[in-house]
Parts: C-alpha cells; sequence; structure tokens
C-alpha cells in the first residue's frame, strides 16, 4: 500500500486541504499544534471510520464548520499496482456517516461499515494491526528499553497482538476451575449404590399396599352405593309426605286469610256508615250557617277599603312633614349659595393678577440668567489677566535669576546692558496693562454682582406674593365647588317639593274615618268563629259522595270474601296427612344418612392412604430419575473439562512455536538493519523469548542498558521497524510499502537526529514511503520530499 494523497474538508482544524505525498523518505514538518499529526489521524480515519482516540463524533467537525457543512475525508492509495479511493462524509446536525470505495474510478462499495469491512478484506489488516504495524511514536521507541521487563513485555505482546491469545488462555483456565468447582458439586449431591437399592425396594413395597388398599376400595365402594340407593328411596318417600303437608298448611293458610279479609272489610263497613250519619248531620248545619258566610265576606270588602283610605291618609301626613323641612332647606340653601356667589366673586381679577406675576417672575429670571453670563465672563477676563501677570513675573523671576549676564528669553541674545530695560517694561507691562484692565473688570464685576442682587431679591418678594394668590385661587376653586353643589342642591330641593305638591292634591280626595273602620274590625271579629266552622264543615263535606262510593265497594267484597271462604275450607276438608307417618320416615332417613357418613369416612381414609402411598413412590422415583440426570450432566461437564484441557494445551504449544518463531525473526530483521546502519560494528541484536534484549559487541552478548544514550536509540528504531516488519509477515498484508514514526527525534541533540536520519535512509529501499513527523524545523532540508504544516 502506498499513499497518493489526502483531501480535508472541515476535518478538526483544517477547513479545506489537500496533500500529495509521493515516494521516499517524508517529512511532515510543523510547530506544535499545527496539525502534523492530524494528517494521519485521518488517514487512519478514512480507512477504518474511526479516530485513534475515544469517540469521534464530538470532536472530528472544525469548530468555524456551520451545522449544514459537511466533513468529507478523502484518500487516494495504490495497492497491488490498483489505484483506490475513499471518501468518508458526516453530514447534517447528527453527523450521519456514509463511505464510499472507488476502484480505478469505478464504485465498488458504499456504507460506513461495508467500505470498512472492504478495507479490512483488502489489506488483511484489523484497525488495531494497521495502528501498531505501521505507526510508531517515540514513547514506543524509548519504551522498548526504558520499561520494566514486565512492562516491555506487555507493550511488545501488546503490539504482536499475543495479548489476545493470553486473554483467551486465562478465559480456559477459569473456565476449567469452574467445570472442576461443578463437577464436585455434582459428585456431592449423587445418591450411593446401596441408597438406590433401598429406594427401589421401598417403590416396589408401597406398589403391592397400594394394590391391597385399591381392592378395598372397590368393595367399600360397592356397600356405599347400596345404602346411598337405600337412601334415596326413603327420601323420595319422605319428600311425597313433606309435600302432602306443606298442601295443607298452604291451604289453611289461604283460609284463614280470607277470614281475616273479611272481618277487616266487616270493621271497615261499620266506620263507613258511621262516617255518613255524621256528614248528613253536618250538611244540615252548613245550610243554617250560609247566611253568616255572606254576611263576614261583605264586612271583609269594606274592611279592605277602609286600609287602603288609612294609608292614603299616613302618606298625606308624612308628605306634609316633609313639606315642611324642605321649606326649610330651601330657604338656607338659598342663603348658602348667595353667600358663596360674593366669596368667589374676585375669582377671574385673581387669575389675571397670577399670570402676570407669572410673567414678571419669568421676565426677571431670565433678566438675572443674563447677569449671571456677564459675571462668568468678568470672573474669566480676571482671571486670564492674572494668569498673564503669573507669566510676566515668572519671566522677570527668571531674569533676576539669570542676572544681566542671561540671555534674553525671547531672542536668547544676551542682555547686558539692556537687562534694566527689560525688567523694566515687563514690569510695567504687569501694572498698567494688566493691572488696569483688573480693576476696570472688578468694577464692573461689583456692578453686576449688585443689579443681580437687586434682581433676585425683586423675583423672591414677586415670587411669595404669587405663592400667596395662588393658595387664594384654590380656596376660592374650592368654594367654586361648593357653590355647585349648593346650586344642584336647591334645585333638588326645589323639585322634590314640588312632586310632594302635586301628590297632596291627588291624595286630598280621600277621605279616612278612623271610628268606621274600627267598627268593621269589631263585626268581623264577632263573625269570625261562625265563618271558620262554615268553611271547615264545607272541607268536611266533601268527602260525603267519596264515603258512599267506599261503602258500595265494601258491601261487594265482603260478599266476594264469604264465597272464598267456603271454597278454601272445602278443599282443606279433602287433603289427607298422616303425621305419624311422616315422623317415622324422617327418622328412618336419618339413620341411613349417619351409615352413608360413616362408609364414606372409611372409603375416604383408604383413598389417602392410597394417595400418601402414591406420592412417596412418586417421590421416590423423582429421586431416581434425578440421580439419573444429574449423573448424565456430570458425565457431560466431564468431556467439557477434557476438551478445555486439549484446547489449553494446543494454544500453549501455539504460544511455544509462535514465541519461538516471532522472537527470532525479530531478532534477524532487526540484526541485519542495525549492522547496515552501525557499518558493522554490531552484527547482532537477540530478542529472547522473553522478549529482553541484548546487543553482541566483538561476540560477547550484553544487555541493551549498557550501550550509549545513541546507540540505543537507533537500537530501538531498527526493533520498532523489525516489529513492524513481523506484524505485517504474521497477518499475510505483504503489501503493505510505507511507515510511520511521530516525533522519534524527541529531545536528541544534532548528532543524534542525524545518525536517525541517516538510518532510515539505509532502510528506505525496502519502503516505497517513510513518513517521519516532527516539530524540528531545522531537520527539513535532510528529506527527500517535505510537507511544511
Amino acid at each position: 500500500m502506498i499513499l497518493s494523497r489526502l483531501k480535508l474538508e472541515n476535518f478538526k482544524k483544517y477547513s479545506s486541504y489537500e496533500i500529495e505525498f509521493g515516494e521516499g523518505l517524508i517529512g511532515i514538518i510543523g510547530k506544535n499544534g499545527s496539525g502534523k499529526s492530524t494528517i494521519f489521524e485521518a488517514i487512519f480515519f478514512a480507512l477504518y471510520g474511526e479516530l485513534k482516540g475515544k469517540g469521534y463524533k464530538e470532536i472530528v467537525k472544525n469548530s468555524n464548520a456551520a451545522d449544514k457543512d459537511a466533513v468529507v475525508v478523502e484518500l487516494e492509495f495504490e495497492f497491488d499496482s490498483i489505484l483506490y479511493r475513499i471518501v468518508r462524509e458526516f453530514r447534517g446536525k447528527a453527523l450521519n456517516a456514509n463511505a464510499k470505495l472507488y476502484k480505478n474510478g469505478s464504485l465498488i462499495t458504499s456504507g460506513a461499515k461495508e467500505v470498512t469491512a472492504s478495507i479490512i478484506s483488502l489489506t488483511k489488516m484489523s484497525k488495531d494491526a494497521f495502528i501498531h504495524t505501521l505507526f510508531a511514536s517515540q514513547k514506543e521507541l524509548s519504551s522498548l528499553s526504558a520499561l520494566k521487563n514486565e512492562d516491555r513485555k506487555k507493550m511488545i505482546r501488546k503490539l504482536l497482538g499475543l495479548e489476545k491469545i493470553d486473554f483467551i488462555e486465562n478465559s480456559l483456565v477459569e473456565k476449567s476451575r469452574e467445570l472442576k468447582r461443578q463437577i464436585t458439586a455434582f459428585a456431592e449431591l449423587l445418591l450411593g449404590e446401596a441408597e438406590i437399592a433401598q429406594k427401589k425396594e421401598h417403590v416396589t413395597n408401597s406398589q403391592e399396599t397400594k394394590k391391597t388398599l385399591q381392592n378395598d376400595e372397590q368393595s367399600k365402594t360397592k356397600e356405599l352405593e347400596t345404602i346411598k340407593a337405600k337412601e334415596l328411596y326413603i327420601k323420595k318417600e319422605s319428600e311425597v309426605f313433606a309435600k302432602t303437608k306443606e298442601q295443607k298448611q298452604k291451604l289453611y293458610s289461604e283460609l284463614e286469610l280470607a277470614k281475616n279479609s273479611k272481618n277487616s272489610e266487616i270493621m271497615n263497613q261499620v266506620k263507613l256508615i258511621a262516617e255518613l250519619h255524621e256528614l248528613e248531620d253536618k250538611q244540615q248545619k252548613l245550610e243554617a250557617l250560609k247566611s253568616a258566610k255572606a254576611e263576614y265576606e261583605a264586612l271583609l270588602e269594606q274592611l279592605k277599603t277602609q286600609e287602603k283610605l288609612k294609608e292614603y291618609y299616613l302618606k298625606k301626613e308624612g308628605l306634609q312633614k316633609e313639606q315642611i323641612q324642605l321649606r326649610e332647606q330651601y330657604v338656607k340653601s338659598k342663603s348658602d349659595i348667595h353667600t358663596l356667589e360674593s366669596e368667589c366673586a374676585k375669582y377671574d381679577e385673581l387669575i389675571l393678577n397670577a399670570k402676570n406675576l407669572e410673567i414678571s417672575i419669568a421676565v426677571l429670571q431670565d433678566t438675572i440668567s443674563s447677569k449671571h453670563t456677564i459675571e462668568n465672563e468678568l470672573r474669566a477676563e480676571i482671571a486670564a489677566e492674572q494668569k498673564q501677570i503669573d507669566v510676566t513675573n515668572a519671566k522677570i523671576a527668571k531674569l533676576q535669576e539669570l542676572g544681566s549676564e542671561g540671555a534674553c528669553p525671547t531672542c536668547t541674545r544676551p542682555l547686558i546692558e539692556e537687562y534694566d530695560n527689560v525688567i523694566n517694561s515687563l514690569l510695567a507691562t504687569v501694572n498698567e496693562t494688566h493691572q488696569n484692565k483688573i480693576e476696570e473688570h472688578k468694577k464692573q464685576l461689583q456692578n453686576v454682582l449688585l443689579q443681580k442682587s437687586a434682581f433676585e431679591a425683586e423675583k423672591k418678594a414677586k415670587e411669595k406674593e404669587f405663592s400667596e394668590l395662588i393658595n387664594g385661587i384654590k380656596i376660592i376653586e374650592s368654594k367654586l365647588q361648593d357653590l355647585n353643589k349648593a346650586r344642584e342642591y336647591f334645585l333638588h330641593v326645589e323639585k322634590k317639593g314640588l312632586k310632594n305638591q302635586e301628590e297632596l292634591k291627588v291624595l286630598e280626595a280621600h277621605n279616612y274615618d278612623e271610628k268606621e273602620h274600627e267598627k268593621i274590625r269589631n263585626s268581623l271579629a264577632l263573625l269570625e268563629p261562625k265563618y271558620k266552622l262554615f268553611l271547615t264543615l264545607e272541607t268536611e263535606l266533601k268527602r260525603f259522595s267519596i264515603v258512599k262510593s267506599d261503602l258500595l265497594l265494601v258491601n261487594k267484597k265482603i260478599d266476594e270474601l264469604t264465597i272464598t271462604c267456603k271454597n278454601k275450607e272445602d278443599a282443606f276438608n279433602l287433603v289427607v296427612y298422616d303425621e305419624e307417618k311422616h315422623k317415622g320416615k324422617l327418622i328412618e332417613h336419618d339413620e341411613v344418612l349417619k351409615e352413608i357418613d360413616s362408609k364414606t369416612m372409611l372409603l375416604n381414609n383408604i383413598k389417602v392412604q392410597i394417595a400418601k402411598i402414591e406420592g412417596e413412590i412418586k417421590t421416590l422415583q423423582g429421586a431416581l430419575q434425578n440421580n439419573e440426570l444429574q449423573l448424565k450432566k456430570l458425565g457431560s461437564k466431564k468431556d467439557d473439562l477434557i476438551d478445555y484441557e486439549k484446547i489449553k494445551t494446543s494454544l500453549s504449544e501455539f504460544k511455544t512455536r509462535l514465541n519461538a518463531k516471532v522472537a527470532p525473526r525479530i531478532s534477524a530483521i532487526a540484526s541485519e538493519m542495525y549492522a547496515r546502519i552501525t557499518k558493522g560494528k554490531y552484527q547482532h541484536i537477540e530478542v529472547s523469548n522473553d522478549f529482553d534484549f541484548f546487543i553482541y559487541d566483538e561476540g560477547k552478548k550484553y544487555p541493551i542498558e549498557r550501550f550509549s544514550g545513541g546507540e540505543v536509540d537507533l537500537a530501538n528504531l531498527v526493533l520498532r521497524i523489525a516489529i513492524s516488519k513481523t506484524l505485517t509477515e504474521l497477518s499475510g498484508a505483504s503489501s503493505i510499502g510505507f511507515l510511520a514514526f511521530d516525533e522519534v527525534f524527541g529531545s536528541q541533540d544534532e548528532s543524534r537526529r542525524v545518525e536517525i536520519l541517516e538510518a532510515f535512509h539505509t532502510i528506505k529501499e525496502q519502503y516505497r514511503q517513510i513518513f517521519l513527523i516532527s516539530h524540528e524545523m531545522e531537520i527539513k532540508e535532510m528529506f527527500e520530499r517535505v510537507v511544511e504544516l
């Protein structure tokens, strides 16, 4: 396999990147974090659809890519002179995986899992074998000699894939131990020969006892059936007696019921006749009270009229009293309105004065503001002049400090005889010009402050006057509200008085006589008992027709019940029943039932004994059958144990043969390369079956730790390459034509780096491509081809 081209889109740190590899010794050079190792992660991802670390979907997509952007890795490689191309993609938010494999430009496989399976089939290498065979890091190289014996053995066995055989061997040992424990447990549960014979004899004896009991059961069953037939015959005779008795009792009950019904109807007949006579007497009384009823109803109508007149009378009195109150309220309300109107007369004048004052205050405020502005300007002018005076005084002080020999601060020439003139000129400038201006500005400032103070005092006085005026306006506004309410109330009183006058005119037409009213009430009280008696009698007499009808029906029922009693009595006398014979049959039936119970109990005891014996037989037979089943299982587990032991022996022999083949092969490859790299100084590197390393120096064997750092580094390099070649041969993947090493230089000095690169140059004819990943920028000139990141 030769790598041709790699194209990346949105893969990890690469937004878009394409590289063609070429052949020979290729350097992948770049600073830490530039994405060197990512190139080979992408190659591994393209071939097997996974990253070297755990997981991949969460970290594979470029952080700057949008959700809709796809992750694409495209790898071209040559295998057995045929050009292959793999395209793997992740699309969408969920990063759904897809892959395609092309052979000489034609699509041969699609689907993520299907493409991975095709690559494994083509290269004859799993993902782990691919990593261990073709990729090596600086950590792996240094670990070959630096690790302790046990850790180094674990590392090499992992690289060679032997740890899987160790895992299988350990699993077989655990399973063998478990089978031995199970065989021991099964043996403890099995029955002995004597116990088996005893159980079989017990089964035979129990079966004979069961047969004897079954014969006895059949005999007892026949006896029980004979007694049950006798009981059934006696029971039928008893049932005939019982039915006859029941029929006679029923006829007697019906006869008694008919007699009782007849007596009840006769008593009802007597009550109805008495009630009918009583109602006839009440009918006569009712006729006598009809005139009293008519008189009472006439007086009642008169009373209603008087009650209505009294109501009108009371209402008129109330309205008259209300009118008196309304007149008083009318006068008071009119007076209140007049007072409030006089108090609110100056409202408009006050409003106008308030507006004028408000305008005056605003004008004064503007004047004060303008004076304040002038004040600030004058103060600024005074400050500016004072600053000029300070600057000039500073110049005078400097000149005085320099003396007459000093340079002019303006033209830099020596002052000499001009010294006094310059000093006097500067003093004149201060006193005559700037100081005069300051005095003038101060006078103007004093005038402005006096004017400002006068305006502020005037404004304060007007504001006080305005405040008092506003308070007066608020008081009048409150009284205006009271005036409106007083006017509304005055109208209400006036309207109510007019309405009451109208009602009084209507009520004057009605006259009420209290004595007449009392006379009518007394007359009604005298007639009321007779009127109530009349109503009571009238209600009771409504039953007169009902009682007559009920009496006719009762007479008819009495005649019918007389006939029914005669018929029931005749039927009762015709039924013949012998109670003594009935009692004798019942006693005989009870004795037969007791005998049946006794026989049934005896038969049930026999059945229980049979069932108990059958249970014992079943338990014994179950124990014997279970013993047979356990014997079969024990035999099966013994067979399994033999098979496991055979597999363990075969696997141990395979490991021995494999170690005997792998270690010498690694030694041969490493020795040939090491001798060539060291130019014959060291002819042989030995790798023991326990994967300890030795170097031969002048025919003597020494541990690898004896030698210098540079020699050890080269030895580690050729050993790692030898392990890769051995893995390639073991997997049958003879067409793999490249190796890759990540940061193999580590912290080596210049001479060591040169030695390592020379070593790679000596073996490059065995591989069409050797990739070296490094962050050392200064070694890039030593490669046939450089990919700089």
